[in-house]
């Protein structure tokens, strides 16, 4: 008689719904960085006051390190977002070459995506934000970019995060600078991912285990 073996929980769906939550709570961390933007947003504010006798200091730094400071706030409202979707881009990879994925490297990836904002506030109070995000954002980008060719041992996936995650912070700075039409790109923008994501998991078995889903891979790249 044969012991019964316990079913196999692991499922795509599954995977999916912890990589869902896991972006969930990487946005936690975000909260203490909002509040450092305050508080130091609320220190220039004081110390543009005390210098209102000094017309030369009002017209320069305090104003634009506020400005600044303002649009790294308003950056944050988008994280939960951002974080998802390179969550998911990693998910599909995942799905779609059969290398599992552990989540504590969803962790390191979505550490990484919260570093950038402490890097763009430290580097906007020193050179402004524009070129703030263009060498925080770059960095991030190419950071995860060589942790994909890394993380799924293929160049590849990693050239292919990058053509998916340029855009992607393209996208972030765009929103920030058009306030007016802010709402309509990030709405557009969300329904055309979200697309994109249906047609790449189309022929994903949901119910198929990620061992099983790397086993077939594994047999089919024997027969070839």
């Amino acid at each position: 008689m044969t012991d019964a073996q316990p079913p196999n929980y692991r499922s795509m769906g599954t995977k999916l719904i912890l990589v869902a939550f896991l972006a969930l709570l990487m946005t936690l961390p975000a909260f203490f960085v909002g509040g450092l933007v305050s508080e130091r947003s609320r220190g220039t504010a004081d110390t543009a006051q005390q210098a209102a006798a000094t017309p030369q200091l009002l017209a320069g730094l305090p104003i634009k390190l506020v400005d600044s400071y303002r649009s790294v706030n308003r950056s944050l409202k988008y994280v939960l977002l951002f974080l998802g979707l390179v969550f998911i881009t990693y998910f599909i990879f995942e799905a779609t070459t059969g290398k599992r994925v552990h989540p504590a490297q969803y962790v390191l990836v979505g550490t990484a995506q919260l570093i950038f904002y402490l890097l763009l506030l430290s580097l906007a109070e020193k050179i402004g934000f524009d070129l703030a995000f263009l060498f925080a954002g770059g960095a991030t980008v190419a950071l995860l970019s060589t942790n994909a060719a890394w993380v799924f041992v293929k160049r590849a996936q990693g050239i292919r995060a990058f053509a998916i995650f340029a855009p992607l912070y393209t996208l972030i700075y765009l929103l920030l600078r058009l306030e007016e039409d802010a709402l309509l790109i990030g709405a557009i923008s969300s329904f055309l991912a979200v697309a994109a994501v249906m047609y790449f998991t189309r022929r994903i078995d949901w119910y198929n285990s990620l061992s099983e889903l790397t086993d077939s891979r594994n047999a089919d790249a024997t027969l070839l």
